[in-house]
């Protein structure tokens, strides 16, 4: 499993963000409910070399839009959130954008605020097909990194249909927690851009454990 970092600075100051608007609009103290997060992610860091890195690197320093920072990071983070904000039975997993879970809902915060700020030009002018058909790639690369995105897949099935596949369960980032975050980056653009209707299911998960599937595979569909 590779264990690099990516440029995850910005994804992880919208994380901060939705943890904010979350909890006020849930009636929950921000504040409050980051320590928890804060506590509950050391914790679920496993070592102690991790639980430092988090606490001097990512709490207690500086996270910027352009920072590179390990894969886990964002795992443990978005766990930590779910058994902060929802409790610690709430799924942490979704295979359809019809079944929320606080993984899910970042991602589609993400989407939403990024197209508004720092990816806007990316989303400036595009129709929901040029934007998933092109645009997207890029997006995912940032993400994952150039070998990732190598591997996605991108296909037109017909109109208001895409079928994306990657081959992407040798990244540590790569867990059942993340694809859902897939799920809802992709509605969250989707619904920037105007689309109705929208639709994303994971059809198929290379990364659950036990798995057989090769590839991850999500359907898009929308008016």
């Amino acid at each position: 499993m590779v264990q690099e970092e990516h440029q995850l600075g910005d994804f992880i100051k919208g994380r901060l963000q939705f943890i904010q608007e979350y909890s006020e609009g849930n009636g929950l103290d921000p504040k409050k409910m980051l320590d928890r997060i804060h506590e509950e992610s050391l914790t679920l860091a496993g070592t102690k070399e991790r639980a430092d890195f988090l606490e001097k690197r990512f709490f207690r320093g500086a996270v910027l839009a352009t920072s590179y920072l390990p894969d886990w990071v964002d795992k443990v983070l978005l766990e930590a959130m779910t058994h902060v904000l929802k409790g610690p039975d709430a799924p942490l997993f979704t295979s359809s954008s019809r079944d929320s879970c606080i993984p899910f809902e970042a991602g589609r915060f993400n989407a939403r605020r990024q197209a508004r700020s720092v990816f806007r030009l990316l989303y400036a002018g595009k129709t929901p097909d040029h934007w998933i058909g092109s645009t997207f790639r890029v997006l995912y690369q940032k993400c994952y990194g150039e070998e990732a995105a190598r591997d996605l897949k991108i296909e037109p099935i017909m109109d208001g249909h895409y079928r994306i596949s990657v081959d992407h369960h040798h990244l540590e980032k790569a867990t059942p927690v993340d694809c859902s975050t897939i799920v809802g980056y992709l509605y969250g653009s989707l619904e920037e851009l105007g689309a109705k209707r929208i639709q994303v299911d994971h059809t198929a998960c290379a990364t659950r454990p036990g798995s057989a599937k090769r590839a991850c595979v999500f359907e898009v569909t929308w008016a």
